[in-house]
């Protein structure tokens, strides 16, 4: 057995077993259309919750400005009545790529059902 994170076991070489998704399985063909039905509803759900982010973007930058705002005016709270205000220069830049939701439509293009 392998001492070690990654370390294959004593006899069988590293990296030379099939993927995990390689395991045949048989599905009906009932089964493979609910699938199919499934995939497509929730691809349609997920990129009305896209849309909706995106239609949110004037709003959520604007709660941004507002907490980087108070954080650089009236700090933030540490410790009862203790707080410390974050410099300007310290505050972060705002990132070049847009706001990303953890869900992407495209994540389930080619997903092997």
């Amino acid at each position: 057995m392998s001492n070690q994170i990654g370390d294959a076991s004593e006899g069988r070489p590293s990296g030379k077993g099939k993927p995990l998704n390689s395991i045949e399985h048989s599905r009906s063909k009932s089964t493979k259309t609910w699938i199919k039905k499934e995939l497509a509803q929730q691809q349609k759900r997920f990129k009305k919750i896209l849309q909706n982010m995106e239609d949110l973007t004037p709003k959520r930058n604007k709660w941004y400005a507002e907490f980087l705002e108070t954080i650089s005016t009236r700090g933030t709270n540490i410790d009862g009545d203790t707080r410390a205000v974050v410099a300007k220069q310290d505050l972060p830049k705002p990132p070049r790529r847009k706001h990303k939701v953890t869900y992407e439509a495209k994540d389930l293009k080619g997903f092997d059902h």
